[in-house]
Parts: structure tokens; sequence; C-alpha cells
């Protein structure tokens, strides 16, 4: 296996705009912390290109065959890749491309054919979560389930950082779930994918969404601010108002828990680390001795972007 082999073809990209994959599910629902309905819309209407391949999606597709084979390794079950999509059978933009099919056997726990979805993840991304998985992960194999009919699938994991691989997960089809995702997909596909009109779009939901529609500013252009407008800005400065107070109480409340610590590193309950407070050293460049003593060095490897800086005044 080589790059050229894990790097999506121009087919592969183009077939994908006229579907919602398991991987996208969250992500048109609203509920990704990685893109955006209006980001995935974006990329279907060829608005945007396609996303690249990082390193780290390099190294889950390569280390695909060596997480599925631990798989079968430690459950004793045995796995097959399906080369094609599973489609709705009422909504062919429905599909699922799962990583493996898990065959059933009954002597191993496992009375019907169920998904297998791989992840490759860190642990400090899942001890955030404390316990929960991902939601973009809980949806994509109830996605998978929906069109595949099975009963259920497993979430294998693997954490880069700690070279750990995890117990394989069980997850039940949860048929409400599967009603409300699919009915929110096909809800989304038939207003922004089918209906053309002009200004027909998912809203922004973030500054990054807002970004891509308004990459620029035009030079000295000034509106009135509508009634509408105005109750937003004013929303805006309550919220802050507020925020300002909170973060003054976390401040007293952090320093309060810093005085109880001392000179400890944790405080525990029962075991569990409640709060830390380590010392630690960073190394950091000092770009502005850099700038003052090389400067020519400071411009060659200086880098100018441009974006947009709100302000509320």
């Amino acid at each position: 296996m080589n790059i050229e082999q894990l790097t999506p073809t121009q087919d592969w990209v183009d077939q994908r705009s006229n579907y919602i994959g398991g991987s996208e599910v969250a992500a048109v629902l609203g509920r990704s912390q990685y893109s955006t309905p209006l980001q995935v819309w974006m990329q279907k209407k060829g608005l945007l290109p396609p996303k690249e391949q990082t390193p780290v999606m390099l190294f889950g597709n390569f280390f695909e065959h060596i997480l599925t084979s631990y798989f079968e390794s430690c459950t004793g079950l045995k796995t097959r890749k399906v080369s094609k999509p599973f489609v709705h059978p009422e909504h062919s933009f429905l599909r699922a491309n799962i990583d493996r099919q898990v065959l059933a056997d009954p002597d191993k726990g496992l009375d019907s054919t169920a998904v297998l979805e791989l992840k490759t993840t860190t642990s400090h991304r899942l001890r955030a979560l404390d316990g929960e998985l991902p939601t973009e992960w809980t949806l994509q194999v109830q996605h998978y389930l929906a069109l595949t009919g099975y009963a259920c699938g497993y979430l294998f994991i693997y954490e880069r950082d700690t070279c750990e691989f995890l117990e394989p997960i069980l997850i039940e089809r949860d048929e409400d779930l599967i009603i409300e995702i699919e009915s929110k997909l096909v809800e989304w596909w038939n207003t922004y994918m089918l209906d053309d009109s002009e200004g027909r779009r998912p809203e922004p939901i973030n500054g990054e969404d807002a970004l891509l529609l308004y990459p620029e500013s035009e030079d000295s252009k000034v509106l009135e601010i509508t009634p509408g407008g105005y109750a937003l800005y004013q929303e805006l400065q309550s919220l802050r108002e507020r925020k300002d107070e909170l973060l003054q109480m976390e401040e007293a409340l952090k320093t309060k828990l810093k005085e109880k610590l001392g000179k400890a590193e944790r405080l525990v309950v029962a075991g569990k680390t409640l709060v830390s407070w380590k010392s630690q050293t960073s190394t950091r460049l000092d770009s502005a001795a850099i700038r003052r003593e090389h400067p020519e060095f400071y411009k060659q490897y200086s880098i100018t972007q441009s974006t947009r800086r709100f302000l509320c005044h």
C-alpha cells in the first residue's frame, strides 16, 4: 500500500458531492466540532475544495489493517471488507461506506452480522469527554446501522499517544435516534441540495463560517444598523458583561483551590484526580529580540496572513 492508494481519486471526490456519508452526518446536523452544515454544503456545491489528507488521516488509513487484525485476535470474530457502499432504499443520497463487516458467530456471542468502525485518536480527547463517546462517532455508527439494517456495531479505538488498543465497544441499534437522524438528513438535503433558489444555503454557525462567506471587507463601507441588528448587539454586550463576571468568579475559585494545594501537585477524591497544579517549563522563540537583532532573518521567515477582526465597541 502506498500514498497514492490512500489518496482519494477525483472520481471519488466528485461522487461525494452526490450523497451524505457517515463521516458527514454530525456536521450536517450541526453536532461536529470539526465541520459545519455550511461547510459540507459548500464542499458539495464545489465552493470549497475537498479536505486534504492530513498526516493523522493517512496514519488512520495505513493502520486500518492492523486495527482489524487486532480486533479479530482479541475477540475471536472474523471480519470482511465491503467494497460497495450501502444505499438507502428510498433516499439514494444517504450512503454508508463501512470499515468492515463483523461476521456472525453465535459461539462468540454475536448472533448476526455487525458493523466494525475503526478509530485512532488520543487519550487526551477521550479523557476530556469523561467516559462519553464523541458525538460524531455515535451518529456515524447509528447511520451505518440504519443503512445496513444490522442490530449492532463495534467501535474499536487505538490511542496514538499511548499506543494502546482499547476494549471493543458494542453499540446497539437505537431506533429513535436513527429515525431522528434520517429525518433531519433528508430535510437538509431537500432544502439545500435540491433547492437552487438564490440565497438558499445553511446559516453560518461560527466565525469560520462567516469568514468563508465574507473573507474580505470593503474599504470604508459603513452600514446603518437595523433594529434587529441592534438587538443582537445589545444581547452580545449583555453576554460579555456576564462572561466577565463569570471569569472573575472562576479565577477566584481557582485561586482558593491553589491555596488548598499549596506545594502539592494534585487534589484527589478516592484516588481520582480533581485538580492539578504542576510545575512546568517551556521554551519559546523571542520574536521581538529576533526582529531587533536579526531583522533580515525575521523578514525572511515571516508570513503575512489576512483575516477579518471582529470588534464590539
